[in-house]
C-alpha cells in the first residue's frame, strides 16, 4: 500500500465503485467500504444488480450490461479516476466495460491470476476461494483475457452452500466474523489436502479480504483478493512520491559510486 505524504493525501483523485443490490454489513476490508482504501472513494449503485443476477455461468444480458456502463459514465463525470466493482464474478462484464467506459476499469481479483503464475514456478497451482463454485466457470477466465492453458492451473473452492456468507450476501443472515473465516480457512485446507501444487490464493469475493491474513496464516502462502489487485490498480492510475522516499531536493543529484554496498 502507498504511504502517501500528508500534502499529497488532501488533493488525491477518486476511484469510482460500483456498487450492486446486495445490501449487508461491510466492514473494512470489504470493498465497498471506504476505510479499506489509502485513497478516496466514490460510489453509484447499478440497478437491476441482484445477487442471482450478478452470481452465474451464463454471460450477462445487454440491459445488465448498460446498467453498469451508465453508473461508470457517472463516476467519471463525477471525477473518478478508475473503476471497481463489487463483485468478482463481475468478471463475465471485463471486456464489455473496459470497451465503452471512458476511464479504466477493474472487475474482479481474479485479474491478478496471470501475473502470480509468471511469479510461481510452472509445476505450482492457484487456489481459488469463491463465492460459489458452480457458477464460476471457464467463461469468467476467458474475458479476462485468461488463456486454457493458464485456467488449468487453478483450483477452486466455494463457501458452503447455507453458511453465513452465502446467507449474509443474500440478506437472509447477520455478519460474523468468526463464522466466515472458519468458512474460509475449512476451504483453503480442503484445496491444500486435495492439491498439494498450490503455490498461491486468490479470493475472488470482494467480501473477503477481511479473511486474507487467515488463509495466508493456515497455508503460509501468498495471498490475493481485490485489496490487493485495487491498491495496485490505483497505484498506477494515481503517481505520488511516497511518504518513506524522504525528501526530494536532497536526492535531487548524488555523488559517483563504484559500487553500492548491499
Amino acid at each position: 500500500m502507498t504511504d502517501y505524504r500528508p500534502e499529497d493525501q488532501a488533493s488525491l483523485p477518486p476511484i469510482g465503485f460500483i456498487a450492486v443490490q446486495c445490501f449487508f454489513y461491510r466492514p473494512a476490508g470489504d470493498a465497498f467500504n471506504e476505510n479499506t482504501w489509502a485513497f478516496p472513494v466514490i460510489r453509484e449503485l447499478a440497478e437491476g444488480s441482484r445477487e442471482d443476477q450478478l452470481v452465474t455461468k451464463v454471460a450477462y444480458d445487454d440491459a445488465f450490461i448498460d446498467n453498469f456502463v451508465a453508473a461508470g459514465k457517472k463516476l467519471a463525470e463525477r471525477g473518478a479516476v478508475g473503476i471497481l466493482t463489487s463483485c468478482g464474478f463481475l468478471a463475465m462484464a471485463q471486456p464489455l466495460l473496459a470497451e465503452r467506459l471512458p476511464i479504466p476499469v477493474a472487475t474482479s481479483s481474479l485479474i491478478q491470476i496471470p501475473s502470480i503464475l509468471a511469479w510461481l514456478p510452472p509445476s505450482k497451482k492457484i487456489g481459488i476461494i469463491t463465492y460459489n463454485a458452480r457458477e464460476l466457470v471457464s467463461l469468467h477466465f476467458e474475458r479476462l483475457g485468461i488463456s486454457k492453458e493458464h485456467a488449468t492451473r487453478c483450483h477452486i473452492a466455494g463457501a458452503p452452500d447455507g453458511g453465513s456468507l452465502r446467507l449474509l450476501v443474500t440478506g437472509k443472515g447477520p455478519y460474523s466474523f468468526d463464522d466466515i473465516e472458519k468458512e474460509m480457512v475449512a476451504a483453503a485446507k480442503e484445496l491444500m489436502d486435495e492439491h498439494p501444487d498450490i503455490g498461491a490464493f486468490v479470493l475472488e469475493c470482494t467480501q473477503m479480504p477481511p479473511f486474507g491474513e487467515s488463509v495466508q496464516r493456515v497455508t503460509g502462502l501468498p495471498t490475493y483478493d481485490v485489496y490487493t489487485m485495487g491498491t495496485w490498480f490505483y497505484s498506477g492510475l494515481v503517481r505520488r512520491r511516497p511518504r518513506g522516499w524522504g525528501d526530494f531536493e536532497s536526492q535531487r543529484t548524488g555523488p559517483l559510486v563504484e559500487r553500492n554496498i548491499m
